[in-house]
């Protein structure tokens, strides 16, 4: 599904506008289907009290739009101007076409009055900001939006909630605290990110009368994953296929004390599909391994008494492989073992876990990596390789995996509620599948083998990531309905892939 940004939603309505719908027609059509929803879910328990938030644009339009209708179908209507009078045209026109019956109260001369009418709102609605919001608040008045949020109702915005930056998903402190949020034409980056997808509430999307063939040719490159996309990706198998065509994936993870994870991302890399599975491993580990993953070959390496010949079998599984997947539970044996994939693996390469935590020391390293790379961070990860803090990183979770993506030249996954996925070419997927009992310790390694996987059997790379994190959520979606977010593990996702894959 298309997320359309900032720039993108005004070229449609000015593409709009040329082809004969005019946004005054826009406008009207954003209000009255604001009103509609707004009556739809105030009957019957709800009143009849709106309270309308409106700015001085064309997003404090759609509410006088909004209010007229209401009060024509019997609503008991208010209009708080927080920034003041209107300024552009269209908002001009739809505020002096509002019925006497509606309540206009100026904030810089009726505070008291607008204050009093918050407190017996049975319904306020959000029309200040929408997608132009950048930045952060200023200005008079907009300390009602605090008043608004800590008041016991239901909840309407317009567009996108004050405060929600459009194209990043950023928030702004004091920003409107929606239950509901009409959307106009189709969804925005920001009603599908993490931290601004929870100001949103439930987004419910109404077309204002842009033309489908407009909304079909646009050039947004933000989309939110959905099933279409992933089978797009996921071929049918050629009946005359063969494990040495369906992908030969190398597994460089695990460590004494960590094998689990190397167990989980191979198990999970088989069930999605890849012909050969090749695991190289110290010899530490390798009697754990061998009889959790029989389907596996190994190379065992002994980097104590032979060195050297550990460096050779490396570098010749690498050469036998499709795809590489390096850093699921790898511990210090990252730092004898990531120098030389990273400067001579050729194949897709993904980077999971302690190969980040690596790369995060080791300035520059990701940029010299000559392979196609695909780099699968949590946020504790990213905010190691980009030297900031998690909840900076959190704040913006789209901007900070578009950048890394321009910066390393590599596919970013920056895991988490809403996982990202940024491609350097500019394209960035939201996902939607997954719950919060995924978050457990190994449901990364899950994810790092089936994106391997699928790169391994050719899919490029981004679609590989994306398609990975879609099926992984959706595999744990699967688990929780089954067992409950609190009781499933990681292991678990993995014996869900199976019913997520025919799905």
């Amino acid at each position: 599904m298309k997320l359309f940004c900032k720039e993108e939603m005004q070229r449609l309505e000015g593409m709009a506008e040329r082809s004969g719908v005019s946004l005054s027609a826009l406008m009207e059509n954003a209000g009255r289907a604001l009103a509609e929803e707004t009556e739809n879910r105030c009957r019957p328990a709800a009143g009849n009290h709106a309270v309308l938030l409106c700015g001085k644009g064309n997003n404090g339009g759609d509410g006088f739009v909004c209010a007229r209708h209401l009060s024509e179908h019997g609503m008991d209507c208010t209009i708080l101007l927080i920034q003041g009078q209107p300024e552009s045209s269209l908002a001009k026109s739809a505020f002096f076409a509002m019925p006497e019956e509606v309540m206009v109260l100026n904030l810089q001369s009726r505070r008291e009055e607008a204050a009093a009418a918050l407190e017996r709102a049975d319904v306020i609605l959000d029309c200040v900001f929408g997608f132009s919001f950048r930045g952060e608040f200023s200005g008079d008045g907009l300390d009602f939006l605090d008043l608004a949020n800590r008041r016991d109702c239901l909840k309407i915005s317009a567009d996108l909630p004050s405060g929600a930056v459009c194209d990043t998903g950023r928030i702004a402190a004091g920003a409107f605290r929606a239950d509901v949020t009409v959307t106009f034409t189709g969804k925005k980056p920001a009603n599908c990110s993490y931290p601004a997808k929870e100001y949103c509430g439930e987004t419910v999307v109404r077309q204002v009368g842009i033309s489908p063939v407009l909304l079909e040719a646009a050039e947004t490159k933000f989309f939110e994953t959905d099933d279409d996309f992933v089978k797009s990706c996921l071929k049918e198998l050629d009946p005359q296929s063969n494990k040495g065509t369906l992908g030969r994936l190398l597994l460089v993870c695990g460590s004494y004390g960590m094998a689990g994870a190397c167990v989980m991302a191979a198990r999970a890399a088989l069930r999605c599909g890849v012909g050969l599975l090749h695991i190289a491993v110290d010899k530490s580990i390798y009697p754990m391994l061998a009889g959790a993953v029989p389907e596996a070959v190994f190379t065992v390496l002994d980097w104590e008494n032979h060195g050297r010949e550990a460096e050779e079998r490396l570098n010749d599984a690498m050469e036998k492989a499709t795809a590489c997947l390096v850093g699921c539970g790898l511990g210090d044996g990252a730092k004898r073992l990531c120098p030389p994939i990273f400067s001579r693996c050729t194949v897709p390469l993904i980077a999971d876990a302690d190969a980040l935590n690596f790369a995060a020391g080791q300035p520059g390293i990701l940029e010299e990596v000559e392979a196609p790379l695909i780099l699968t961070p949590h946020p504790g990860e990213m905010a190691r390789l980009c030297g900031d803090s998690i909840p900076e990183i959190q704040a913006d979770r789209l901007g900070a995996a578009r950048e890394k993506a321009r910066e390393t030249g590599a596919v970013v996954a920056l895991k988490g509620a809403a996982t990202v996925i940024a491609s350097p070419d500019g394209r960035c997927a939201v996902n939607p599948t997954g719950n919060p009992g995924m978050a457990k310790g190994g449901a990364g390694d899950v994810l790092a083998g089936m994106i391997a996987s699928f790169a391994a059997q050719g899919i490029p790379p981004f679609e590989a990531a994306v398609s990975g994190v879609y099926l992984h959520g959706l595999a744990g979606d699967l688990c929780a309905k089954k067992l409950g977010m609190r009781s499933m593990l990681p292991t678990d996702i993995i014996e869900a892939l199976p019913e997520a894959l025919r799905r």
